[in-house]
């Protein structure tokens, strides 16, 4: 439900019961912003948002999911770190970059969010191939424990561990950007 200060708002705050709903409704592509008033990445980051929003008006919809007072939104969003910007065209999600971001990287993603043809990129293994490599990890953490913590194991259960959640790790996407990779295959 929006509020009258929503309303007026040139950002939408999104409803978590209507998310998918209101995607596939939006006549522009919107760029999603879960943060939390707590989060200093979060606050560190609104002013390149609220610039690189205005260069986009007309063109692309922002919509804020206060991460707190809309956990449902968080959760059907599969959100596991704040701050994280997810770009939707035509009810698709396009991409998604959690933690902190330069200006350079917000404006990067509006422009994949305006672009002609934007080609989706690996958003990581599905859900259940997900669990799978979890619990692929959890087996090799304990057999590691059994076995006297064999340096081959954990390494192997670290390996397994990091390939289920690389894609939603903050730290890992502030990494590749400082290391200037893309997320694009």
């Amino acid at each position: 439900m929006m509020t009258a200060r929503a309303a007026a708002n040139p950002i939408t705050q999104a409803v978590a019961g209507t998310i998918q709903e209101r995607l596939q409704q939006a006549e522009r592509p919107v760029v999603i912003d879960v943060w939390a008033p707590w989060c200093g990445p979060c606050r560190a980051m609104e002013p390149h948002l609220a610039a690189v929003r205005s260069e986009y008006v007309g063109q692309v919809d922002v919509w804020k999911i206060n991460a707190d007072k809309e956990p449902d939104a968080v959760h059907a969003l599969k959100i596991f770190g704040i701050p994280t910007l997810i770009v939707y065209r035509e009810g698709q999600e396009v991409t998604r970059r959690t933690g902190g971001m330069t200006a350079a990287g917000i404006r990067s993603l509006f422009e994949r969010a305006i672009a002609a043809d934007p080609a989706p990129v690996h958003a990581g293994p599905a859900d259940g191939e997900r669990w799978l490599r979890l619990a692929v990890a959890l087996v090799l953490f304990i057999l590691a424990a059994f076995t006297g913590w064999p340096l081959v194991l954990l390494i192997a259960a670290a390996g397994v561990f990091f390939s289920a959640i690389h894609d939603r790790c903050p730290i890992w996407q502030g990494v590749k950007a400082r290391l200037g990779w893309s997320g694009a295959k």
